[in-house]
């Protein structure tokens, strides 16, 4: 799966003088039967390179054929999405599988076109996952339709002798209670230290705790404040349940609390509409925060194509327009997919981008608005 840094790399290479074939298929086998995703490359192969101008044919039909044979080959490691992005001329050539499928595109232009990895990458949000049973604890880390197990954490079972201890008595109990809340607390303890490594070391701000719910309760009581500020949803789950059942529980809590922090996300962004109160709204004020590197964070409409300008000798970005730049009076070039380019330059100047599936209101200002660094 692409990472942000990766992501970062293919967002500098904006506005080339060669072009870049970017490929998005979805070659999931319940949807191709008779690997049919061949078949669609070619047909959406042969639509593009017979809407492209002698030029573009020239740069573009030497990346399409080598896709072509990389595709006829079966590549190994395909999962149900696969991604690839070409450049003969700039010996530039990346491969993506990921474990969602995505729609069916192919794109000609000036620099790697990046939005659908761009949206999956922000819709399928990393999360620590805990799953907490009486003596053990897992913890995996799910993203992308994807899961892996970290580390596993076990303490040995408590065992008792009536003949030694006396439990077989009233105060036995009592004894054998105290015996197993302490093995809880020291593995409580364990757990916490690993999710504290755990969260440092891949940079995951979210937690999902799951496991019988007595346990799951105690746990996070234990939690320290930090980390239980973390917890966004919990799951309610067999502690000896296999990974793909834990990802099968955690995927509608996870989709929820996708829905609940885009709600918030759009919420401040238009109660703080206006450059005075910190937040843009529209194709025309965002690209303008942009030019000016004032984009803290950049909202885009995952399903959305707008067309805009840019600059051929400064590399502004603009809505459409019938003048010269209004920066450097440079000849203004027309390309399809601006959102596109937004996202890559917010991402070349260190903005995050949350991509969103559905919002009425921001898709009544075009599809895009940004929070602003000042």
């Amino acid at each position: 799966m692409v990472t942000r840094h990766e992501l970062k790399e293919l967002a500098s290479y904006m506005l080339q003088d060669d072009f870049f074939v970017s490929l998005y298929l979805n070659v999931a086998p319940k949807d191709n039967p008779k690997d049919e995703w061949l078949l669609h490359f070619k047909n959406m192969a042969r639509d593009a390179l017979n809407q492209l101008k002698a030029e573009e044919l020239r740069h573009a039909k030497p990346d399409i054929e080598h896709i072509e044979k990389f595709l006829s080959d079966r590549p190994e490691g395909m999962k149900r999405g696969l991604a690839v992005i070409s450049c003969r001329s700039l010996n530039f050539w990346r491969v993506y599988h990921t474990a969602q499928p995505f729609i069916n595109q192919l794109i000609i232009e000036r620099d790697p076109y990046i939005k659908p990895l761009v949206s999956m990458l922000d819709t399928s949000q990393r999360y620590l996952v805990v799953v907490v049973a009486g003596t053990r604890a897992r913890l995996l880390i799910t993203g992308a339709g994807q899961i892996e197990g970290i580390t596993t954490i076990a303490r040995p079972p408590l065992t008792l002798d009536p003949t030694r201890d006396g439990s077989s008595g009233d105060m036995g109990q009592v004894r054998a209670q105290r015996k197993k809340e302490h093995g809880q607390r020291r593995l409580f303890k364990e757990v916490a230290a690993a999710v504290e490594r755990t969260i440092y070391d891949e940079r995951i701000t979210r937690i999902l705790l799951s496991g019988p719910d007595k346990v799951r309760g105690r746990f996070k009581d234990a939690l320290p404040e930090p980390f239980k500020e973390k917890v966004v949803g919990e799951v309610s789950v067999d502690q000896n349940a296999g990974d793909s059942e834990i990802l099968r529980r955690c995927q509608p809590v996870m989709h929820e609390i996708q829905r609940r922090f885009e709600h918030k996300a759009l919420a401040e962004l238009f109660d703080r509409a206006g450059a005075r109160e910190g937040s843009v709204l529209g194709l025309s004020d965002v690209l303008t925060a942009l030019q000016q590197g004032n984009v803290r964070k950049l909202y885009v409409m995952s399903n959305m194509v707008t067309p805009g300008m840019v600059c051929s000798n400064c590399g502004a970005l603009t809505p459409e327009r019938g003048r010269p730049c209004p920066y450097c009076d440079g000849k203004m070039i027309r390309v399809p997919y601006m959102l596109d380019l937004a996202i890559q330059k917010a991402i070349d100047q260190g903005a995050s981008v949350d991509m969103l599936e559905e919002s009425h209101d921001l898709a009544r200002t075009g599809g895009i608005g940004a929070m602003l660094r000042y």
